[in-house]
């Protein structure tokens, strides 16, 4: 089974155009197969929603969860450490 990872962002400040979710998940030590974004204007829109898709579409046995901003340099820096959702 594949790994899943969600990032949700949480905060105000604007995602970089050219975010590549899945080595941004590596840049935050939770490499993953496929990797999906919960925000407020981009991407899903609830955890449930991107568990769902992984569980069912992305063929992801494991999903992980990191709670995320986005720092002035426009990088990612997660909030606390990764939770596993299931597998």
């Amino acid at each position: 089974m594949k790994n899943g990872l969600i990032l949700y962002v949480v905060g105000s400040a604007p995602l970089p155009e050219e975010l590549n979710l899945t080595e941004t998940g590596a840049a935050l030590g939770c490499p993953a197969d496929r990797v999906e974004l919960v925000s407020r204007d981009v991407g899903f829109f609830s955890v449930e929603d991107a568990w769902h898709f992984l569980a069912t579409r992305g063929g992801c046995g494991r999903i992980r969860l990191v709670v995320a901003e986005v720092q002035q340099d426009g990088r990612l820096r997660p909030l606390s450490p990764e939770v596993r959702l299931s597998g």
